[in-house]
């Protein structure tokens, strides 16, 4: 069943000077979502995010909250809150404090015992019912984040802005607020939209996904439909990594093709991503994930032989580096260590190995840049 729109965004165009950080870009945010604006430094998503928060004015086009048109509208009359990368924290004051300073302006201004009746349940939301009476500086980043994050909900927002969050963590402790986070959202319910340039991050909290390129949506959907079927090549390799060859468009059969590899492997039963406009005899390139890639012969996948350049150690599995025959560009395969031989060996540094891949999980595309 679709969502009713909460947030959206027709033809929301904006420009700084001569740079256009925004192109005409639709979106539209159903009640509940969590929903995240992924790219690259430049790519629009942090304008996006300040345009539906009132921080910016768009150039052209319209917003609307909950069904209202706030396309002119200042922050503090939006239905919306922000919780920002540095936290934004006021050092004077207590935890309390901070978390009811938007309660006591004269745009959100409550009475002193609704103030606390929802400063206190907004610390409780996040576990820091017990660090009321504390001073920010006396608390982990964690604790900080947590703090910034009941300031937000403690003005009962229909929309939730989260403006790269957890980028000041370090890994550890992100990963944690991750988890944090999901299920704060999931025990709320209310719709969250967040900017990050972290992918994993990304796939790991979020319903939708935005992905952005020089101020256009490149795709949108679901993580596992990023994943799975990218709809270009700048889509596969920002989401998760992605092995980006040449190629040669043979043609199609039907809705998969058949393509020529590198060292001269024929591959039919290829999924068709943009390279539904090829044709024979075209240059291509096609896209397999790292993980999906194996070493040793297969009857059933494209023979490949490739030059072991590196051996790079993950823990739990090694990523090898490889150089296939005619092609520049170095290509990276998922080795699991539970997978591998009994004495525990891989491929060493300039040894030669055979590998294959399964036809479905290689993707075709009309050669185009990445960057």
């Amino acid at each position: 069943m679709a969502l009713q729109p909460i947030v959206t965004l027709e033809n929301v165009a904006k420009a700084y000077g001569t740079f256009t950080a925004l192109h005409s870009i639709n979106l539209e945010i159903g009640e509940g979502e969590f929903v995240t604006l992924l790219g690259p430094s430049g790519c629009g998503k942090t304008t996006t995010l300040r345009l539906i928060g009132g921080f910016e004015t768009a150039d052209s086009g319209r917003i609307t909250l909950a069904g209202a048109d706030v396309t002119q509208e200042p922050p503090y009359r939006r239905a919306v809150n922000t919780v920002f990368q540095d936290y934004a924290l006021f050092p004077h004051m207590t935890v309390a404090e901070n978390v009811a300073y938007g309660l006591t302006v004269r745009a959100g201004r409550k009475p002193p015992a609704e103030r606390a009746a929802r400063v206190q349940e907004a610390l409780s939301l996040v576990g820091l019912a017990d660090k009321a009476g504390r001073m920010p500086q006396q608390l982990s980043g964690g604790q900080r984040q947590r703090i910034a994050m009941a300031r937000a909900l403690a003005r009962q927002p229909k929309v939730l802005l989260l403006d790269e969050p957890l980028s000041a963590l370090d890994v550890k402790l992100r990963e944690a607020m991750q988890v944090e986070l999901k299920h704060l959202h999931q025990k709320l319910g209310i719709t969250f939209l967040m900017v990050t340039h972290d992918q994993q991050e990304a796939l790991v909290l979020s319903n939708r996904i935005a992905v952005m390129k020089g101020g256009h949506i490149a795709q949108i959907g679901s993580p596992s439909e990023l994943y799975d079927t990218p709809a270009t090549p700048y889509v596969a390799d920002f989401i998760g990594a992605a092995n980006l060859l040449p190629a040669t468009y043979l043609g199609s059969d039907g809705a998969f093709a058949r393509i020529r590899l590198p060292d001269g492997a024929q591959l039919s039963g290829v999924a068709i991503g943009s390279g539904k406009t090829l044709k024979e005899g075209d240059a291509a390139l096609i896209a397999i994930r790292p993980e999906r890639l194996s070493i040793g012969e297969s009857q059933n996948g494209a023979p490949l032989s490739a030059t072991v350049a590196d051996q790079l150690f993950h823990g739990g599995r090694f990523q090898l580096e490889l150089r296939f025959d005619n092609v520049d560009k170095p290509v990276f395969i998922d080795v699991l260590r539970s997978s591998v031989a009994a004495d525990g060996s891989v491929p060493q540094q300039g040894s030669r190995v055979s590998l294959s891949v399964a036809a479905p999980d290689v993707m075709v595309y009309a050669a185009e840049a990445v960057e």
